[in-house]
């Protein structure tokens, strides 16, 4: 240890004759000095200047100068290098609090080309904890690997603050969509809310902006790619169930690679305005698939996957029960390798969708599946961005859900003295996920104690255990069984919704750099923008202007027609010049002939919002 070290060394004092010998007497004072600069300052490139630093200082304090002219009051003396000690140990803590701005300082530079955000929905720190211990035990020899360690362990750098605010109230527990809206458009607005601020305003998101200066761009998740975290940095509109319009932007969007769930809300008998999306898709060039194998092969150019109707199958379930479908570390590599094609580089989100529905059930082995799956993802990714060294990755959970603990009532007067195996054994039998395991009963769910013995390691099912497995809806088995196997693992729960803590930042960028401190989740958007010099709320004047009154102020005519099964149209008429605008799409009809623009125009609460570029046309 450095302090050892120093420890030895003599402290010096100059004595008759100008000569410095040995003054022992002091050593203990002196590095109680030294011994509180390093215990604090750490071993960071600046905290070890400082460290040097006090250290010279106190050596220098040492030195009783009386044959050169003057002579320092001991007690002063004490007190002054008391004081330089004191500064030099505040100053790590002061470069601590201060990093994640210094660091952002340092974004805009040309080291980073591609950027891509990771958000695993819903997980917070007992989430990852358990997981980690999950995959430290072995099931068949018991043997527990303490150092084994997640992909995200070593990109631990921060905290993320999850709050949200409609401009009127501040509320400590978010709802995923004002909280993906605040990585992709870096603002704060209500829950439901999609791309668009409190006032129902679109804003525009990141993708967009990456888009618009030359980045290629993507999208992964392994829910249905139209719900809340995937949709905000893709569409806008104030109702995040409305996965038909969702879904129809996304479409006319420009995205170059979009891989999850979700084909079932572009096509009817979903969609109830006649519109097939899947064929608009294929005929906007992108390559269409539905399976891993077709994945596989694709080798560049646009692709848009669809792997399942809604959203696709938990990690855990989707060897047995799903075998066509990628895992999102395969989508993860699939959509790094066709976004780096481009020399300009690539933005891409990648969301580790169903932790959060396995917490909000209270599931500990799906919530376990789904943690890990992620990490591979993020494993793929750092590979990635340590290869490269131009791509800055951010990984951060967008709230916790389910308040998950180790430990629960049950190891009030136990927890001590608890093996490991107390809590991850009972997990480890499980084969299936809460919501994989009904694809086991019959039909009149007679075999409930024999499957829940097979594939869920379950062998003293109490009768009224058996009741509630029996009567559930097959849609939340997930709800019914999660929480008969945390008890048995002795997991608590808090909630079945979200909580409000902070999460955990994990970071990576160029020369092993980091994002440290205590951010807010608006600070991602504000990040990643300046990073590539980006102004977002210059990208939103140019994409999001309120038409009607914009072409009027230029003396055309304008009608809005709501009437039509297909969505909103706009009309408007200048001189001989005819404009037709329609909503979710980014073409206009100018006097009859197709114009390709930069955004799809918005309809929401009776406005449209359209680019400059469209106003411009007439």
């Amino acid at each position: 240890m450095l302090i050892e070290t120093l420890a030895k060394l003599p402290v010096l004092q100059d004595t008759e004759g100008g000569k410095l010998r040995p003054k022992c007497n002091r050593i203990q004072r002196n590095f109680w000095y030294l011994n509180t600069c390093l215990l604090f300052a750490g071993d960071g490139t600046t905290e070890g200047a400082g460290v040097s630093l006090g250290f010279a200082i106190t050596l220098v304090g040492t030195l009783d100068i009386e044959n050169r002219g003057w002579q320092m009051n001991v007690l002063v003396r004490n007190a002054l290098f008391a004081v330089i000690g004191i500064l030099v140990y505040l100053s790590p803590l002061v470069t601590r609090l201060q990093a994640g701005v210094q660091r952002d300082d340092q974004l805009s530079n040309s080291e980073i080309k591609n950027i891509i955000i990771m958000i695993p929905d819903g997980t917070s720190l007992a989430g990852l904890t358990l997981a980690r211990w999950y995959g430290a035990c072995d099931a068949e020899t018991g043997i527990i690997d303490t150092k084994k360690a997640l992909a995200l362990d070593e990109l631990v750098s921060g905290l993320v603050r999850t709050y949200w605010s409609n401009g009127q109230i501040i509320g400590a527990i978010t709802d995923s969509a004002p909280a993906a809206a605040a990585f992709a458009c870096g603002i704060k607005t209500k829950a439901g809310y999609i791309g668009m601020t409190a006032d129902s305003v679109p804003v525009a998101n990141l993708l967009e902006a990456s888009r618009l200066i030359g980045k290629s761009t993507g999208i992964v998740a392994t829910c249905n790619v139209q719900h809340a975290t995937p949709a905000n940095f893709s569409a806008h509109i104030n109702n995040r169930g409305r996965y038909d319009i969702i879904g129809e932007q996304q479409a006319n969007t420009g995205i170059d690679v979009v891989l999850g769930g979700g084909f079932k809300f572009l096509e009817e008998p979903y969609r109830k305005d006649g519109k097939n999306i899947l064929e608009e898709i294929k005929a906007l060039g992108y390559k269409y698939i539905t399976t891993s194998a077709e994945m596989k092969s694709a080798s560049s150019g646009k692709l848009w996957g669809m792997f399942a109707p809604d959203s696709m199958a938990y990690e855990i379930d989707r060897v047995e029960l799903a075998p066509s479908e990628p895992s999102l570390a395969e989508m993860t590599a699939k959509a790094i390798d066709l976004l780096s094609e481009n020399e300009k580089g690539f933005f891409l989100m990648v969301e580790g969708s169903k932790p959060d529905w396995m917490a909000h059930a209270n599931e500990p082995v799906g919530l376990i599946s789904e943690i890990l799956a992620f990490d591979s993802a993020v494993a793929v990714a750092l590979d990635y961005a340590k290869a490269s060294q131009n791509t800055m990755l951010l990984i951060m959970s967008d709230h916790g859900t389910g308040g998950i603990s180790i430990g629960n009532t049950g190891t009030r007067g136990s927890y001590a003295n608890d093996p490991v195996e107390k809590f991850i054994a009972p997990l480890k039998r499980a084969k299936l996920s809460g919501t994989g395991i009904v694809s086991k009963f019959n039909a009149d769910r007679t075999n409930i104690v024999d499957v829940m013995k097979q594939f869920f390691g379950i062998e003293d099912l109490t009768e009224a255990e058996i009741d509630k497995i029996s009567n559930a809806p097959v849609e939340s088995m997930q709800n019914t069984v999660g929480p008969i196997i945390s008890k048995r693992a002795n997991i608590g729960w808090t909630t079945t919704g979200h909580t409000g803590e902070d999460v955990i930042l994990f970071s990576y960028l160029p020369k092993n750099g980091r994002v440290n401190g205590v951010i807010d989740n608006t600070d991602i958007a504000m990040m990643c923008a300046k990073a590539w010099g980006i102004d977002l709320g210059a990208v939103t004047r140019d994409l999001f202007n309120p038409a009607e009154v914009a072409f009027k102020e230029v003396g055309a005519r304008v009608e809005i027609d709501n009437s039509l099964p297909t969505g909103a149209k706009m009309t408007v008429s200048k001189g001989a010049d005819v404009l037709v605008i329609f909503e979710n799409k980014n073409y206009v009809l100018l006097n009859n002939e197709k114009v390709v623009v930069d955004s799809i125009a918005i309809h929401q609460d009776g406005v449209f919002y359209v680019s400059k570029r469209v106003i411009g046309l007439l």
